[in-house]
């Protein structure tokens, strides 16, 4: 079975992966409640990430992708000692996605970084859209849909909500290419 590449990511009310300069704090009242990401990481076999959240996650002390493959999408080399299991990797992006889905077993989660995320959605290369909404509107960050996407529909497969706001709304790609019927 060809691993499906899921797009799991927190975004605020208002979009953004990210504040304005890049940072997640706001998340950190949210943290504390059990969102089922045991469970998710158990159906992962690669993480797929850009350089700027590889960098960000090198900076928050335990790895907390230990035991799981990580490609990094870089023209940079990685810092002298990655974590086991990391990997950079630079070139055509459908290549790339296409040989990950052949060589992992499991499912590869598209992690954070807006830039990466825009690109795969361009490219149709996202298999699973699950958004932890959080209850919280930035007004500026870095957003997880570009402006001038391209026209694509999804279809809502489950919603999930929590005492503190967070709603999941998990989404697959619509068969019908998504036009809305009117």
């Amino acid at each position: 079975m060809t691993a499906r590449v899921r797009l799991y990511a927190a975004i605020s009310l208002d979009g953004c992966l990210a504040d304005a300069v890049g940072e997640v704090g706001w998340l950190a009242p949210y943290e504390a409640e059990d969102y089922g990401m045991p469970g998710f990481l158990a159906q992962i076999g690669t993480v797929l990430t850009g350089r700027t959240t590889y960098d960000q996650a090198r900076g928050f002390g335990d790895w907390p992708y230990a035991g799981k493959r990580m490609v990094v999408l870089t023209t940079r080399p990685l810092d002298p000692d990655p974590p086991a299991g990391v990997e950079a990797t630079a070139g055509d992006l459908g290549a790339i996605v296409a040989r990950l889905r052949a060589e992992t077993a499991g499912d590869i989660w598209l992690l954070g970084g807006a830039a990466v995320a825009q690109a795969c959605l361009a490219r149709g290369l996202v298999d699973s859209l699950e958004l932890f909404v959080i209850p919280l509107t930035l007004g500026a960050g870095l957003r997880l849909f570009a402006p001038a996407g391209p026209l694509r529909g999804w279809r809502l497969a489950e919603t999930r909500s929590w005492p503190n706001g967070v709603v999941l709304l998990r989404y697959d790609p619509a068969r019908d290419g998504g036009q809305p019927s009117g």
